[in-house]
């Protein structure tokens, strides 16, 4: 029989065993009700990516500088053939430090620009939390093997930044390493390029874009079993975009200073010249605009190719030709003729048939003839067909007449009057139409000499 005292006993003893009985079965919480920590890690060949098996895999801890107290934890474990190993039951809130080794492996180099050991980064220790359970890739390296690196970046424009997609990127062939090409034509990248496993320390880069220059060099330093971002920006070369300044139907070119402008995506100027016309009857005139930057394959930029009249009395009403490219250095590109139109006004001239001089030596016409030739009289301004109509005669010896579209901008004025010229005075026989307005001028006729 049992006493009273050894029943106590034996319940204890029960109460203890289901106490670590139920710890065991909750997967890692302590007697304390700490729940413990884990740590999964997948170990690979840095250069081939391949899984490593029977890595070592040590994890040691805390840090000797932590305020943890002086327990020391120790794990020791081995990945399976998939790279692959978890150390559970860890304690929390303590900083461990991982190890890997492996025949005929070693750590990779560290440093600037360099792939780290472990992602995440963990090469100064990890502190753990409560019941968190972390995700570790590791990376070894053969003792053996060369190490590598890779370039990466982007083909860009330099003038405009924009990304060039028909570029062509390789390393020089050194040793026992052949080139490595890449091309930029990356619907989803566009101009972007990636060169793997590229020998460790200086290498040649070189990029070459068809019909706009030949292969340029770069100097690059690849880190071993890191990454280097290097973006390579090219002098797009410039061309030539030839035109032609035409006047309107019916109209000239006014005198003055041209400005053709070659804008980007209508907004940015790239190029421009300025182009005189001195002469009234000047119906057109050719220009050259040099020095355009080329537009490279794979940008969605275009030119705009405009023209203004520093005196503002010629525009174009279309804007200017749009969607113009040059694709190669050196390029030449005709454009459609550039039409410029006048800005129009009106002007009434007003003839005056003055009193014959007895003293002079003329023929003099009768008001009564006046009157009868003074509607089929004519007025016209130079360079321009106009819509010159009578409008009145009053009072006597005052001629009206209305010239309707008249091109703004200093004009000489004639008169076709039978027997009768204008006399000029102050300014000349000349008008000045003002836009959408209507100007009064006065000129006074004279007579015909006598024979």
């Amino acid at each position: 029989m049992f006493s009273y005292k050894n029943q106590r006993l034996l319940l204890v003893l029960t109460l203890f065993l289901s106490t670590v009985f139920l710890y065991g079965c909750n997967g890692g919480t302590s007697s304390s009700g700490v729940t413990e920590s884990s740590m999964r890690f997948e170990i690979r060949d840095i250069t081939t990516k391949a899984p490593l098996d029977n890595v070592n895999v040590m994890i040691s801890g805390p840090d000797p500088q932590s305020d943890n107290g002086p327990v020391s934890i120790l794990r020791q474990l081995k990945t399976d053939s998939r790279g692959k190993v978890t150390a559970s039951d860890l304690p929390p809130d303590r900083r461990y430090t991982v190890t890997l080794s492996k025949e005929g492996y070693q750590n990779p180099p560290a440093g600037a620009n360099v792939q780290p050991q472990f992602i995440p980064d963990i090469h100064d220790g990890v502190v753990v939390e409560q019941g968190k359970t972390y995700d570790i890739i590791g990376y070894l390296i053969r003792a053996d093997s060369p190490a590598t690196g890779t370039i990466k970046g982007y083909v860009k424009n330099r003038v405009t930044g924009e990304p060039i997609t028909n570029a062509t990127v390789f390393t020089s062939p050194q040793n026992n390493f052949a080139s490595i090409i890449d091309t930029t034509d990356k619907p989803s990248k566009p101009g972007y390029y990636e060169l793997s496993n590229v020998p460790s320390g200086n290498n040649t880069l070189n990029a070459s874009i068809p019909g706009v220059t030949a292969a340029m060099n770069y100097q690059v330093t690849v880190p071993g079993n890191g990454t280097i971002e290097y973006d390579i920006l090219v002098d797009p070369g410039n061309g030539t975009i030839n035109g032609n300044i035409l006047a309107a139907a019916n109209e000239t070119l006014a005198p003055g200073v041209y400005i053709v402008q070659v804008l980007r995506n209508g907004t940015d100027v790239v190029a421009s010249l300025q182009k005189s016309v001195d002469n009234i009857t000047t119906a057109s005139t050719d220009f050259s605009v040099a020095n355009v930057p080329v537009i490279m394959t794979g940008s969605t930029s275009s030119y705009t190719v405009k023209i203004t009249s520093d005196s503002g009395h010629m525009i174009n009403p279309a804007g200017g030709i749009s969607g113009v490219v040059l694709r190669q250095s050196g390029q030449t590109v005709q454009v459609s003729p550039i039409t410029m139109q006048s800005e129009k006004g009106t002007i009434l001239v007003t003839l005056y048939h003055a009193p014959i001089d007895l003293t002079q030596n003329l023929t003099h016409v009768s008001e009564a003839t006046m009157s009868t030739m003074a509607p089929q009289a004519t007025v016209s301004v130079d360079g321009a067909i106009i819509e010159s109509m009578f409008v009145n005669e009053g009072p006597t010896r005052f001629y009206r007449y209305r010239l309707n579209n008249v091109p703004v901008g200093k004009r000489a004025i004639r008169v076709n009057f039978p027997g009768h010229g204008i006399v000029s005075s102050g300014d000349g026989a000349n008008v000045n139409a003002v836009k959408d307005s209507e100007v009064s001028y006065l000129f006074t006729l004279s007579e015909s000499s006598g024979t």
